[in-house]
């Protein structure tokens, strides 16, 4: 029964060092992945840096649609598709680039990163720029119709 409870005190202090040793190796991999990820942007402002990249580049095409289709001489109502869906893809990314501000801003306050301040520069400039091209593209729309009394 002594070698029972000695053997079990062996087997304890045996198990006791591979557990030491395998916490040892786990935690400076885990230190590492810390590290990584610090530097990369929340999830949320990931995902909306994202759609505003989609958008603005869906934007660009619609316009360079236009623009040459216009050139081109297209059909007035391949026109008119194309300044609606300009006119959407607009509300779209000045919607998103909003949510972007709003959370550059709550990042900008909560870690005082330089970078969050240039990113909320950066979605106010896009912001603007697709409120410019919604007015633009309504007001080419509605003279396109014609203003009927």
């Amino acid at each position: 029964m002594v070698q029972n409870t000695i053997y079990d005190q062996n087997q304890i202090e045996e198990l006791e060092a591979v557990e030491e040793l395998e916490t040892a190796e786990k935690i400076q991999p885990v230190q590492e992945i810390k590290k990584v990820k610090s530097n990369r942007l929340p999830v949320l402002l990931r995902l909306t840096r994202r759609a505003v990249l989609f958008l603005f580049l869906t934007l660009v095409g619609t316009l360079l649609f236009f623009v040459t289709g216009n050139r081109q001489t297209f059909l007035d109502s391949n026109l008119i598709i194309l300044l609606k869906i300009t006119a959407c893809v607009s509300i779209a990314l000045s919607f998103f680039s909003m949510a972007a501000v709003a959370g550059n801003i709550f990042y900008l306050i909560k870690t005082k990163k330089i970078k969050f301040l240039i990113y909320l520069i950066c979605y106010v400039l896009i912001f603007l720029l697709a409120s410019v091209i919604l007015v633009l593209s309504l007001s080419v729309n509605l003279l396109s119709e014609g203003i009927n009394f």
